[in-house]
């Protein structure tokens, strides 16, 4: 009877053992192998172009203790601007309204017990004009013509954007091949082909000017626009093979 005790108990322990070993066995964390090897480099593209084309948002502002009186002066000073810049060879395709508000004015002062006195009538038109080295004169007339808004200048490339983006990639693809090479230099071996190519489309950097104007009794000198130089670029990240 102690034998079969024994070896009953002996069985036991090693059914335990084993069972333990197994659980270990299934917790031990492995590690991740690594069997992709490479240089990695950013390249950056930048290509410049001449703005062919701008928008500027133009419009009125009025206000009038008649609603029905700033509405009809908004309109007529807004017939009156659209009226200048079709004059100035804006097509009615390029003139598109952005906004229109109505919106009442109260007196906040201490005596004025938020009393109404009077309305606003905004009236807003954003304006593209492919004539962007006489923007200075096309403002100049609209303002002459009663326009009291005037901001939002923005200039772009129109002309062959995709071209431009190609050259940047181009570049970028250059600038990564030069920074690859000089890394494998560097570490004593020899660069293989790229084995992984990303791009970033930064596209194009359009820069944004704001100006207020306000409707000028006596003739003014042009208005002076300068439309700078757009930027057109993009990175690309790309790993090459080492041999």
């Amino acid at each position: 009877m102690l034998a079969r005790f024994i070896v009953l108990l002996t069985i036991a322990v090693l059914a335990v053992s084993a069972s333990v070993e197994v659980s270990l066995a299934q917790t031990v964390p492995t590690q991740p192998s690594s069997t992709t090897s490479g240089i990695s480099v950013v390249g950056q593209g930048i290509v410049l172009a001449q703005p062919t084309t701008a928008h500027i948002t133009i419009g009125v502002d009025l206000t009038d203790p008649s609603l029905a009186n700033a509405q009809s002066q908004a309109a007529q000073r807004m017939a009156a601007v659209v009226a200048s810049l079709k004059a100035n060879g804006i097509a009615d395709t390029d003139i598109q309204t952005v906004g229109f508000a109505i919106n009442p004015q109260y007196d906040n002062s201490p005596n004025g017990s938020g009393t109404l006195r009077g309305f606003q009538v905004q009236n807003m038109v954003d304006v593209k004009t492919t004539n962007v080295s006489g923007l200075g004169s096309l403002i100049d007339a609209a303002v002459a013509a009663g326009a009291s808004r005037v901001y939002g200048i923005n200039f772009q490339a129109e002309d062959d954007i995709e071209g431009l983006k190609s050259q940047a990639r181009d570049q970028a693809m250059q600038n990564a091949r030069a920074k690859a090479e000089q890394l494998a230099t560097a570490s004593g071996v020899a660069l293989g082909k790229p084995i992984l190519v990303e791009e970033s489309d930064t596209s194009g950097v359009t820069p944004q000017r704001q100006l207020n104007a306000a409707p000028a009794a006596a003739p003014q000198p042009t208005t002076p626009v300068q439309p700078g130089q757009l930027q057109v670029s993009t990175t690309v990240r790309v790993v090459w093979s080492i041999q």
